[in-house]
């Protein structure tokens, strides 16, 4: 996804998922705070948007924090059970807005898909963050083919081949690279 960013010319910073996780935020959130300003000083005066997939407990969603304009953009290719869920005010106002209506390919239900669709909003977000203003900005198909799917599996696939497989291990193979 890094890579992606750069070959789009596009300066976002990404913060790591296990980092960012609601277990996480509620027991250690001196590490989420570490993570957000780490990434921040990565911006170094560039962009001002974090990028991020989020577990909420059992499903992703794709988070945004755009300082520049602050609010934090939610993402949820379930976005009818985030709604639900989030119906309750919270008892102490927000520094930053939150926006959890923001439109975005939307996953089938009754599938467990939620990892490739945060990944693909993320890889769409990438190429329009450097036009977008504000959340509404963004453009998504509301529905996404099991074929526009396809380069978030070859992207990851690759990355197990490149990253994490050992070429001389068992389940190695060049073939699919």
């Amino acid at each position: 996804m890094m890579q992606n960013a750069a070959e789009m010319q596009c300066s976002v910073a990404f913060l790591d998922p296990q980092v960012f996780t609601a277990t996480v935020i509620s027991h250690q959130p001196s590490t989420v705070t570490q993570a957000i300003k780490n990434a921040m000083i990565q911006l170094c005066g560039g962009s001002d948007v974090l990028i991020s997939a989020y577990n909420t407990g059992g499903h992703w969603v794709t988070v945004i924090i755009s300082m520049k304009y602050k609010e934090v953009w939610a993402f949820d290719a379930r976005m009818e059970e985030m709604m639900k869920a989030n119906k309750k005010k919270p008892k102490t106002k927000p520094k930053l807005t939150h926006r959890i209506d923001v439109n975005c390919a939307q996953q089938p239900s009754g599938t467990f898909l939620c990892g490739f669709y945060v990944a693909f909003n993320m890889l769409k977000l990438v190429g329009d963050i450097p036009i977008m203003k504000k959340a509404a900005d963004f453009k998504a198909a509301l529905t996404v083919s099991i074929e526009d799917l396809k380069p978030v599996r070859e992207m990851l696939c690759e990355f197990i081949l490149k990253e994490t497989l050992d070429p001389k291990g068992n389940f190695y193979s060049a073939f699919y690279l």
